[in-house]
């Protein structure tokens, strides 16, 4: 049995992982999937969203497990896990990033997209997200959500997650990462990419992975959520993490 928190990304809640979150639990997992602040059903005031507050509240939720814990970080969820990380260094067996943002010590989304232009990636979260007058928070319209969060998802499955997305403040994506050595680098690091993903590219995805190696990388078929279009074949690749980090 292993300690799990599940960190979810932009947009998102706690919600995005009922699929899963079962079966994990049914593999005998201990699981945590809390609502980052302001996100997902979290009452807390947008202006308090940013990385500092993410972090805490995911370190909090380490906190809580009574062991080692292995911490599973989706899309910008992977910015919050690399952070707290370096912060529960001690207390992690390992990490896993779901078509997550792995970025380096110092780096933000922004300066990450600025550095790879050169890829020419059609951003389509980007493209498609509304920000709002006051450029303070962004709302991802539900329209558009099948397309690039929802891919491979049955088309139930894809309107049920598009009508439950909820504004994210934009601080998160200029907040930088401080990372080191002693800290995140003692962290066992694992990657789920996604070769259909139409929001974190696969060219994005295998730049990541290239500039901050992980002990393996394992690829599925599918788009940007697979803890909804494909919970089994994710659940078996975290149930593989847990038999080799010992979590």
């Amino acid at each position: 049995m292993a300690n799990i928190v599940l960190v979810h990304g932009s947009f998102h809640g706690a919600w995005c992982w009922q699929k899963l979150l079962p079966l994990l639990e049914a593999r005998g997992h201990a699981v945590l999937a809390p609502d980052l602040p302001a996100s997902g059903g979290d009452d807390a005031p947008p202006a308090t969203a940013d990385l500092d507050s993410y972090v805490t509240r995911i370190c909090w939720a380490i906190d809580q497990m009574p062991d080692d814990v292995l911490l599973i970080g989706h899309s910008m969820g992977g910015i919050v896990s690399a952070q707290a990380s370096e912060r529960r260094a001690h207390r992690l067996a390992g990490c896993v990033y779901i078509n997550g943002l792995l970025l380096t010590d110092g780096a933000s989304l922004v300066s990450f997209l600025d550095a790879h232009a050169d890829l020419g990636v059609e951003d389509l979260v980007l493209k498609n997200m509304q920000v709002a007058a006051d450029g303070l928070t962004a709302t991802f319209p539900a329209e558009a959500a099948p397309e690039v969060f929802y891919n491979s998802c049955a088309p139930e499955d894809a309107a049920w997650a598009a009508g439950r997305l909820t504004p994210q403040r934009m601080k998160v994506y200029t907040d930088r990462l401080e990372l080191s050595a002693a800290g995140f680098g003692r962290v066992r690091r694992f990657y789920v990419e996604g070769t259909a993903d139409k929001a974190v590219s696969l060219a994005y995805q295998r730049a990541m992975t290239a500039e901050t190696p992980c002990e393996e990388v394992f690829t599925l078929e599918g788009d940007h959520s697979p803890f909804l279009s494909a919970p089994a074949a994710l659940a078996g690749i975290i149930d593989e993490v847990v038999a080799r980090t010992g979590a």
